[in-house]
């Protein structure tokens, strides 16, 4: 029987646009996914023509549902009211789960001319990530996953301000003998950026000392102007603590190409995205009032800022000094290519993934520096907390003023909200993301390591000290990644360990069994000789197996509009739907069972390679491990 091509769906556009007389793009841009399994596809083409040709919607599509040149998989065509329902041929489905099943790239779209730089998480470098931390870079993570299997080429970026008040009361705390990090009850006390965090709770104590304030402040000042040793130090610290963050972040599957460094932006790029800013007129310099001797950028011309009582954004203080807001307008000009790459960069560390994440490094203490082509990038995207929503849309509103309208549209802030463990909220300043002797901590680390002990509780007693090891790593990650990443990141987080971990509900460790248990029947499959193979052409197909044939026929649809959208949850639905759906077949389905064919077993062997195929590019978008046994 004659299968459709890869792009059906332009195969049915191109007949429907003939048997309608519309164009082909209209045509196309109406077929979509029915909201209800009443069909296969559908069009709502008939609701955008019947005012123009003067009749109904409904009679204009039970019009077209009788055309004759309909593509060869489509098996029957009916209207429902004003919409053309499609069911497709048996053909149709063996062809979906034949190419689900048997190629290496299936699921991914196809390369497009656009490179995404995706800037995440960007922690203050002088204490562990917390779990607010952890959202932000499994959000920024996933992202990257997302556009990179939805054709877009992905730079993973790190924002490490290592100029900031914060950075420099650490660099003070270490100065100080008496300083102290008593993180005796922290299983990672031993960690840099653990330790660094209980001695930043002591050094917030002794700022309330006027003298200690002053100090810092100097510090600061010297480390701004790259006085020496104090700013080799203060760098090397930073990269030290830089580095205990990220093996926190690898250890939940996280990896960057290149850290930024915002000595490096002050010293290297800012000078030039100033000039920009102020030739071209979006900025002036005010000489009188409360801005009077500031650089500033008035805004109360532009959508969303009219009417507001203090539209103005000071970029330049009167001092001289840049505010955040005038360091990202130049970061961000830098990011689209509209400023001079003068950045060198050297290699940072190996990640896990063989990768090497490399930094800017234009200081003079830096030997094995070179020029490399980040950055120029035609899409943006900021993972930032929701309370700087303000600067972000500040920041696309002076690249409007400056003329650059299409980056500003392209300068994407994926905002995020804060999460919540049962315990409550936390504070860096006090220290309440440390946990006390007899609770879990708030940092990234501490909640992984309370989920593996809890999964281990799980595991069947038969499986060795190192597999339980093993499996509990991969089975915790996936609890806390998919919990994070499921809600919309616009909805608050209260992290939930039981529910998280749990095998039979919403969760990340029941898509892993979906996929664990898929691998071992294709497993004994093997063991018998047995190998996939499409349905013959009397193979009748029941409702379970159409339904996971569904499923894997709106899978390229799904992908774009979740990467079009920068949203991942989307995709965390689509995958927990594919796991069930899965699970629905695999208990109203045999497959190696007795009575079941020799060719039916390798068709349903098919089914479930192709189920394994559509669950595990969901997983790989999510980060969640994969595992062929649990």
């Amino acid at each position: 029987m004659p299968i459709p091509s890869s792009d059906w769906q332009a195969e049915l556009a191109s007949s429907l646009s003939a048997i309608s007389g519309v164009d082909g793009q209209a045509a196309r841009r109406s077929l979509m996914a029915p909201s209800a399994p009443l069909c296969d596809w559908c069009s709502n083409l008939a609701f955008s023509q019947a005012k123009e040709r003067k009749t109904s919607p409904a009679k204009l599509a039970a019009e077209w549902a009788k055309g004759k040149k309909w593509p060869i998989f489509v098996q029957k065509v009916e209207a429902a009211g004003p919409y053309l329902n499609f069911h497709f041929s048996p053909a149709f489905w063996s062809a979906i789960l034949s190419s689900a099943a048997g190629e290496k790239d299936w699921g991914l779209l196809p390369p497009l001319a656009i490179k995404a730089l995706i800037e995440f998480p960007s922690v203050n470098p002088n204490k562990p990530w917390h779990v607010g931390h952890l959202r932000n870079a499994l959000l920024g993570d996933s992202l990257a996953r997302l556009l990179s299997s939805a054709g877009r080429t992905c730079e993973r970026m790190d924002y490490i301000d290592d100029l900031g008040l914060q950075v420099a009361q650490s660099v003070w705390g270490e100065g100080q003998k008496a300083a102290k990090a008593d993180a005796s009850s922290s299983p990672f006390s031993k960690k840099l950026d653990h330790a660094l965090g209980w001695k930043y709770v002591w050094v917030s104590k002794q700022l309330e000392k006027p003298e200690v304030e002053t100090e810092v402040r100097a510090l600061l000042k010297q480390m701004e102007e790259g006085h020496e040793p104090v700013a080799s130090n203060a760098r090397h610290l930073v990269e030290q603590c830089v580095k205990a963050q990220y093996e926190t972040a690898f250890s939940f599957g996280i990896y960057h190409d290149v850290l930024i460094f915002e000595s490096d932006i002050v010293r290297t790029i800012f000078g030039e995205g100033l000039k920009k800013i102020i030739d071209s007129g979006a900025a002036v310099k005010e000489t009188s009032g409360k801005n009077a001797g500031c650089l500033v950028v008035k805004l109360q011309d532009q959508p969303g800022f009219a009417g507001m009582e203090n539209a103005d954004k000071i970029l330049i203080r009167s001092d001289g000094t840049a505010t955040y807001t005038g360091k990202d307008v130049a970061f961000t000009l830098w990011k689209f290519g509209l400023l001079q790459d003068s950045f060198l960069y050297s290699p940072l560390l190996v990640q896990p993934n063989q990768q090497t994440a490399y930094e800017s490094s234009n200081s003079k203490s830096k030997t094995n520096s070179y020029p490399m082509p980040f950055a120029r990038a035609q899409m943006v995207v900021n993972v930032i907390g929701a309370e700087q929503a303000y600067p972000q849309k500040v920041i696309s509103a002076v690249m409007r003023k400056m003329g650059y309208s299409k980056e500003a549209d392209a300068c994407i802030h994926l905002s995020y909200e804060h999460v919540v463990l049962p315990e409550g909220r936390f504070s860096g300043r006090k220290g309440t993301w440390m946990g006390g002797e007899n609770s879990v901590g708030f940092t990234a680390d501490e909640l992984l390591d309370e989920m593996r002990k809890l999964a281990v509780e799980k595991i069947k007693p038969e499986y060795s000290e190192e597999q339980k090891l093993s499996i509990s790593q991969a089975v915790a990650v996936s609890a806390i990644r998919f919990w994070f990443l499921r809600p919309n990141a616009g909805q608050k987080i209260t992290f939930d360990y039981e529910k998280a971990l749990s095998f039979s509900g919403d969760s990340g460790p029941y898509i892993q069994y979906a996929y664990a248990r898929a691998s071992r029947i294709l497993e004994k499959g093997r063991e018998a000789g047995l190998l996939p193979a499409p349905p013959g052409s009397d193979y009748v197909f029941n409702e379970q197996e159409i339904g996971l044939a569904r499923l894997l026929m709106r899978w390229p649809h799904a992908l774009e509009s979740a990467a079009s959208k920068c949203q991942v949850h989307p995709i965390a639905d689509f995958t927990l739907e594919a796991a069930g759906k899965f699970n629905e077949f695999y208990t109203t389905t045999p497959v190696l069972a007795e009575e079941v064919s020799a060719s039916d077993k390798s068709a349903r062997l098919m089914e479930v390679a192709a189920a394994r195929a559509l669950i595990g590019r969901g997983m790989d978008i999510l980060g969640l491990p994969k595992l062929e046994r649990m």
